[in-house]
């Protein structure tokens, strides 16, 4: 019977894994209480008249970049829990990039910030630190977790190589494809954030609900999102038909979004795309080229179908199932890896 405690089990057993998942909560944590202390402080400003003239032009804007900063460090969050369970590590890449380009829109959200807020207004947040101290704050704190992640992910990426080969073999088929499914997962699960964002702010920022593409587009997220589940429930069990349904979804979307940027590129001088003619510019063009990466690893994955992959993968348990130990030996081996060795 295993004795270990609930929060033994959950938790990875590798130290590196363990300090990334803590750094991404710390850096999660503290970014989050500060753009909560920002978007109390700028709703604050906004009922006392004491934001500039730009930034009561953009007083709807600025809510909603703030609140999807926030959901992308919740985002990162789950995403890192996800890839120390899966063991996928070029998801820890893509973390690292994603990460780098948090820094980059941290530094652009700085002079934003300070241009809407008055700083010798009397604004009272969660927090009497003053603006300008709190969006320095940001950057410097993702940009030392930017460095913890390049160095853990260099020793998790090693140590999951290792146990990968443990419970794959020596089969360079095998791990082809593995590789393959990794990287479609992990495309699948960045659609999610691109999709959702886009959506937000064209919803938000854009559309009023007198507007039919208002329901449409409401209508559309969801569904989105139900048809990137299709795509990871159809490559996990090898269903051909859930994967061409799929794909054939893929093509709807990327219709979808390209009819969105062009409409955007073309009404960018009218009052309500002027000011997120950027944004919505760069999410939808990031999506678009998201769903090609999406569609062709599609094809690779479904080509992969009954090769013995998902077999291979039924041989262990799930990553985050952990058997009772007796002390470091034990520790670091399992009933399925000296199966796997027999068979």
């Amino acid at each position: 019977m295993d004795t270990q405690p609930f929060w033994q089990k959950i938790l990875p057993e590798s130290l590196a894994c363990r300090l990334y998942i803590l750094v991404v909560l710390v850096q999660t944590t503290v970014d989050l209480a500060i753009e909560g202390d920002l978007l109390i402080r700028f709703n604050q400003a906004a009922r006392q008249g004491q934001i500039t003239e730009a930034a009561r032009l953009s007083s709807r804007k600025m809510p909603v970049y703030l609140s999807i900063f926030a959901l992308a460090h919740i985002f990162q969050l789950v995403m890192a829990v996800d890839a120390v369970r899966a063991r996928n590590t070029l998801q820890f890449i893509c973390l690292t990039i994603f990460n780098a380009v948090f820094l980059s829109y941290a530094i652009i959200q700085i002079g934003e910030i300070r241009e809407s807020l008055n700083p010798a207004a009397p604004l009272k947040g969660i927090s009497r630190i003053p603006v300008d101290v709190l969006t320095t704050i940001i950057p410097v704190v993702i940009s030392v977790a930017e460095i913890a992640y390049i160095a853990l992910g260099w020793k998790i990426y090693h140590e999951f190589g290792w146990k990968v080969y443990k419970f794959l073999g020596a089969d360079r088929r095998i791990k082809r494809m593995y590789a393959s499914y990794q990287i479609f997962e992990c495309i699948v699960k960045f659609d999610v954030f691109f999709w959702v964002g886009f959506s937000v702010q064209f919803i938000w920022l854009v559309l009023q609900k007198n507007d039919w593409e208002y329901y449409v587009t409401c209508a559309a997220l969801p569904l989105s999102l139900l048809l990137l589940v299709e795509g990871h429930l159809a490559a996990r069990h090898e269903n051909k038909w859930m994967m061409t349904t799929f794909m054939s979804g893929c093509v709807g979307a990327m219709v979808y979004f390209i009819y969105k940027l062009v409409k955007v590129i073309a009404n960018r001088d009218k009052p309500e795309f002027h000011l997120i003619f950027k944004s919505l510019t760069i999410f939808s063009v990031i999506a678009i080229a998201f769903l090609v990466v999406t569609f062709v690893f599609a094809i690779i994955v479904m080509r992969n179908f009954g090769r013995g992959l998902k077999e291979s993968l039924a041989k262990k348990p799930l990553p985050h199932q952990r058997y009772p130990s007796q002390g470091a030996h034990h520790r670091t081996a399992s009933a399925t890896l000296n199966r796997m060795s027999i068979d």
